[in-house]
């Protein structure tokens, strides 16, 4: 199985999610197997795939006719997400999880802040709860690359990822660009909003 090689510069650099989310983690005593892979392949899909479409912004129609349709479905997207919001928040309660560290994330690996030392090169499971909405973790197996301590002195670990399906490559790579976009829109509203 391929493997991403990353270092902190690397991690520093690159488009990242950066959030502050549960991460739960395992050493790993031998290698996860195939279908189960596979399975992580297909769930990991399914849940960046509803993010990106729960995340998705409506499109504003100026046609006076369109546009009450318009805002009848934006009703219905609002009452949608709100019974999403719920649910999620009925099945979190049910579940236990660890508590929210800082993550950058992005398509090849990620750094979380983690007191523990793990050993390089040692082979990890990670959850990453990515979304309150969601309560299903994006599951990933990977190889400690890196330890550091930040400007904040919090030390941190880095994991690449061993080689993620491409369609999960994909919408991971739209979930971290989208999350990014916002970031850096929210930083120039509030800059906007100081002068």
């Amino acid at each position: 199985m391929k493997q991403n090689n990353l270092d902190n510069k690397d991690m520093l650099t690159a488009l990242c999610y950066q959030e502050v989310i549960p991460v739960e983690w395992e050493l790993l005593k031998q290698p996860v197997n195939a279908a189960q892979q596979q399975r992580y392949q297909h769930d990991n899909a399914v849940l960046l795939q509803g993010l990106l479409v729960v995340d998705e912004q409506p499109i504003v129609e100026h046609d006076e006719e369109l546009s009450s349709l318009g805002q009848e479905l934006q009703r219905i997207d609002h009452k949608l997400n709100l019974v999403l919001e719920l649910l999620s928040q009925t099945l979190r309660s049910w579940r236990s999880l660890p508590p929210p560290v800082p993550v950058r994330l992005t398509v090849d690996g990620v750094e979380w802040d983690l007191e523990q030392e793990l050993p390089t090169g040692e082979p990890v499971l990670l959850k990453l709860y990515l979304s309150p909405v969601f309560p299903n973790p994006f599951i990933a197996t990977g190889r400690v690359q890196s330890r550091r301590i930040r400007e904040d002195h919090n030390p941190t670990v880095t994991v690449g990822f061993d080689e993620l399906g491409g369609q999960v490559r994909d919408a991971l790579e739209k979930v971290v660009f989208r999350q990014h976009r916002r970031k850096v829109a929210q930083a120039r509203l509030r800059k906007s909003g100081e002068e």
